[in-house]
């Protein structure tokens, strides 16, 4: 019988202990509805070109414990120079030569839907998918009659296969993560934001 007792009184603190844990994750998940983050990410993808790295600025808003909503702003810059030369004649036959170089540098903007299949109070799992609108200044050759940089547009586009945040902080406000995906915030990309 003694036994018994034991273990009921075990059990009873067992449940309790996991129904406290499970309150509280309830209660962050009640108020941290909403996320800022900044990511870095690195081996830019798709492009033949070698890139050292981009930039995103990400806000998002959970709809619901698995489901969240949001946008991101990014800005890349590839790292090959572009450098164009042309020479200019005067009249009694002299010459100037000329140089420019520069990089493209890209910027975008994007609708962010994020699906997360696990919800615990240090960490959070989740795929990812951004579609939307970017311009880039298309660097051009540089001819008497035309001189400047073009703006161009693109399809700016992004899937996370897998990401995570790991919550940090006594309110476990504050996160820092990574994500593997394809599209240009990059194959792997490195974050840390806040949750409030």
């Amino acid at each position: 019988m003694k036994q018994v007792i034991i273990i009921a009184i075990f059990l009873l603190y067992a449940l309790s202990s996991f129904a406290q844990e499970k309150l509280s994750i309830l209660l962050i998940e009640k108020n941290l509805k909403h996320e800022i983050r900044i990511s870095s990410g690195v081996m830019m993808f798709p492009n033949d070109k070698e890139w050292i790295g981009g930039f995103t600025a990400n806000y998002m808003y959970r709809v619901v414990k698995w489901f969240w909503v949001g946008a991101n702003i990014n800005w890349q810059f590839p790292s090959d120079t572009e450098y164009y030369r042309w020479r200019e004649y005067n009249i009694d036959g002299a010459f100037k030569d000329f140089i420019i170089s520069g990089n493209n540098k890209f910027f975008a903007i994007a609708p962010e839907f994020r699906f997360s299949f696990t919800n615990t109070k240090w960490a959070t799992l989740y795929s990812s998918f951004s579609a939307g609108y970017g311009m880039y200044t298309g660097i051009t050759e540089i001819k008497p009659s035309r001189q400047g940089v073009l703006l161009k547009d693109y399809c700016y586009w992004n899937i996370t296969l897998f990401g995570g945040n790991f919550h940090i902080g006594k309110k476990h406000n504050v996160f820092v993560g990574g994500e593997f995906g394809l599209g240009f915030k990059g194959v792997y990309a490195i974050h840390c934001g806040y949750r409030f």
